[in-house]
């Protein structure tokens, strides 16, 4: 405390010269540690990383020899004894042999081998039943119980792995097969050994190159050794066991490899050849079916060398930059106090709250300007004091303005006839509710303030809520979003969503409104309800009325023509021109009927209805136009069968009027209890065809909302738009021969 009193007293040249120096030195210092504590951490944890990629590439480099060499091995088996099968099957088709003695012979041959320790050969038929096995109890049992049984008699070619315990033992180890299938005795043969007993298979020499090629640093390397301390594979010492050998400070480092088998060790070891031990860092991990332990070494003060190259340098740079600051600080400090003094001594010649006091200007440096601006502070003062009570009576103004502001918003927020919410930006809760959104979802104020907005059972879709916040901490806005609300008894309404950034008291919130707009939805419904079903009656009535009127027109026309003929009139020609137009109105009132009420008049319901309306697209506008429909779909709510037509309708009318399209399909089909409607286009695409806010978009949207059908409007990759609706409801389904039609 006293040493810190004395530096305080101390004049500013030497705190100034002690200050720098101390800065310097510190940051220097302070910034070469942290330095050299990055680099050697990113040294350490770069060896240990290409230590260890190194390793378990090793480990699946002899992994992958092992899967090899076992497969080949017992694939060469399993053909090898195919061979045998077939010759005494040979043997037989000569009548040098019976059958049954041929099956012996071939049995006796399969059974007198075996793979590895414990493997066997045996064979079973596609039943299931063993029918060649070293043990006679299992012979005739049908074993299809077992699921690797099952893959047996349905693949009956090929390699498999699985776990197998035998009687008598307590757990199962991990086994593997190879089966052919000789088919005029239907034998499934099969070659299985254990898992543990392959690494009697694997050659090292088929990956010892590849493993000792990796190198480390200048000297480090890879090496294999097994549990027992028996070196497998190293660059200049194999086969002898090192299980005892101790490093240069006695540790027992390849027991201990041996015993942990997965991991890294840090040891010192001499390479023959070399004189003295070094630190050498070792990550290994193990092999279970080998029983090997596959490492990757290397030397730590190989890669410490450039370490100590930098801390040399460090150390270099904090002697000069000390020699160079102490002269520089001393000529700085002179520079800044001498100037100083003599403005202090100014400054003392003032009256204290006189704002008359002026210093004279000495330089044109820092201090120089320093004496300026006080000067023009003390100036400045005097106008500011003056000014001081006009602002102040301006900060009332102001203050009474911003109640009256307050006030009115207020107001307008609790009057507003749609629902209102301030929520936070930060962590969106609820911070103010009005009058209008408690009544339309009918809770009360303390269930709703304070709650996050997706704790609040009151959004249907709280991704779709969350979402809008988002957008709006983005930076953006939400305008005439529709979303789903519930009421606190449950009641599901709909709601068209504005939303806003705006800041209260230094918080960023959103204001959001909300219209309420379920009664005009439903009425929206009713409306087009309404329409529909009066399109529907209006169809009726063309296809009921007029057209049996002129139906008997028709008839009327057929018999005044026989009639003209017999008399050889020149009229009957034209009674017969009059026939066919009659004809040709009738043919039109029914497909006028058809697309007023496409789903009554058809017999096969949508299905026949989209055909119509393809084939009439395709005659009226020249435009290719095909149904593809795998099986005959009747649907059983005709109001879902009518929407689904017309939001067909309106796509294919978008298609030819707007997207000026060449060829049109219209897909349907179901799966998973859903019905499913597309339309692809080839014509110029959503955004060049029409404006994707529409009317027949919003009709489409609209139709499939009120039968809960998904609809998805969206550019066809290979040109023009796809319509995709889906919706589940209760239908039936045919299958029916050729599903196109155009």
């Amino acid at each position: 405390m006293k040493s810190l009193r004395s530096f305080r007293d101390l004049p500013i040249r030497y705190k100034l010269f002690l200050g720098i120096s101390a800065a310097y030195i510190l940051a220097i210092t302070l910034g070469s540690t942290i330095i050299y504590s990055l680099v050697r951490t990113t040294i350490e944890a770069n060896i240990e990383g290409e230590l260890k990629n190194s390793t378990s590439a090793i480990l699946n480099m002899v992994r992958t020899a092992v899967e090899v060499s076992i497969k080949n091995h017992l694939r060469a088996a399993a053909e090898r004894n195919r061979e045998i099968v077939a010759h005494s099957y040979k043997l037989y088709e000569q009548g040098d042999l019976s059958l049954k003695e041929a099956k012996r012979r071939a049995q006796a041959v399969l059974l007198s081998q075996k793979i590895g320790d414990t493997g066997y050969i045996y064979c079973l038929d596609s039943n299931g039943v063993v029918l060649v096995h070293p043990k006679q109890e299992l012979i005739g049992q049908n074993v299809s119980n077992f699921e690797f049984v099952r893959q047996q008699t349905a693949r009956k070619e090929g390699y498999m792995e699985y776990d197998w315990k035998n009687p008598g033992e307590v757990d199962s180890r991990q086994k593997a097969l190879y089966m052919t299938y000789f088919a005029p005795w239907d034998w499934i043969i099969s070659v299985s050994s254990y898992r543990s007993e392959f690494n009697k298979l694997v050659n090292v020499e088929d990956f010892r190159d590849s493993i000792l090629s990796l190198r480390f640093g200048d000297t480090g390397y890879s090496f294999v050794v097994d549990s027992k301390g028996s070196l497998v594979l190293h660059p200049k010492i194999e086969g002898d066991n090192y299980l005892n050998t101790k490093d240069a400070e006695g540790r027992s480092f390849v027991k201990e490899i041996c015993d942990r088998k997965s991991g890294k060790i840090v040891y010192s070891w001499m390479n023959p050849g070399e004189n003295t031990a070094r630190k050498k860092l070792a990550i290994f991990n193990y092999i279970p079916e080998l029983d090997w332990i596959v490492a990757s070494s290397s030397y730590l003060d190989e890669f410490y060398a450039p370490l100590y190259s930098v801390r040399d340098l460090f150390i270099a740079m904090v002697i000069g930059l000390l020699l160079l600051v102490v002269p520089l600080t001393g000529r700085i400090s002179s520079a800044i106090t001498n100037p100083l003094q003599e403005l202090m001594n100014r400054f003392a010649a003032g009256t204290p709250g006189d704002f008359s006091a002026r210093v004279s200007k000495q330089s044109g440096d820092e201090l120089g300007q320093l004496a300026s601006y006080f000067n023009l502070f003390m100036e400045k003062l005097e106008h500011y004091n003056e000014k001081l009570q006009g602002e102040i009576a301006e900060r009332k103004q102001a203050e009474a303005g911003l109640r009256l502001s307050e006030e009115m918003f207020s107001k307008a927020f609790k009057s507003s006839p749609n629902g209102i919410c301030i929520i936070s930006l930060e962590d969106g809760r609820f911070i103010n509710v009005n009058d209008t959104f408690l009544v339309s979802t009918e809770f009360r104020r303390e269930q709703i303030i304070g709650k996050r907005v997706v704790q609040a059972a009151i959004f249907g879709d709280k991704h779709k809520a969350s979402g809008v916040i988002d957008s709006i901490a983005e930076g953006g806005h939400v305008r005439d979003l529709e979303i789903e609300m519930f009421t606190r008894t449950g009641e599901t309404r709909m709601g068209m969503l504005s939303a806003e950034a705006i800041e209260i008291r230094n918080e960023r919130c959103m204001l959001l409104t909300i219209e309420d707009i379920t009664d005009r939805m439903h009425l929206e419904r009713e409306i087009m309800e309404t329409g529909d079903r009066e399109r529907q009656r209006i169809g009726q009535d063309l296809h009921d009325d007029l057209c049996a009127h002129l139906i008997g027109i028709e008839v009327l026309s057929e018999i005044l023509n026989r009639k003209l003929d017999e008399q050889s009139s020149v009229d009957a020609a034209f009674a017969g021109r009059i026939r066919v137009l009659i004809s040709e109105a009738i043919e039109k009132a029914r497909r006028l009927a058809r697309g007023l009420c496409p789903v009554h008049l058809v017999a096969y319901g949508l299905e026949s209805a989209l055909r119509e309306l393809c084939i009439n697209t395709g005659e009226l506008f020249d435009t290719s136009c095909e149904l593809k429909c795998k099986d005959n779909v009747l649907i059983h709510d005709n109001i879902v069968s009518t929407h689904l037509f017309h939001i067909a309708q309106e796509a294919v009318q978008n298609a030819v009027k707007h997207a000026a399209a060449d060829h049109i399909t219209v897909d349907l089909g179901t799966g998973n209890g859903t019905i499913s409607l597309k339309v692809t286009d080839d014509g110029v695409g959503i955004s060049g065809a029409t404006d994707p806010k529409g009317m027949g978009l919003r009709i489409m949207r609209h139709r499939a909302k009120m039968i809960g059908a998904l609809i998805d409007i969206k550019p066809n990759p290979a040109g023009g738009t796809i319509v995709e609706c889906s919706v589940r409801g209760s239908f039936r389904k045919e299958a029916v021969h050729g599903g196109t039609q155009g």
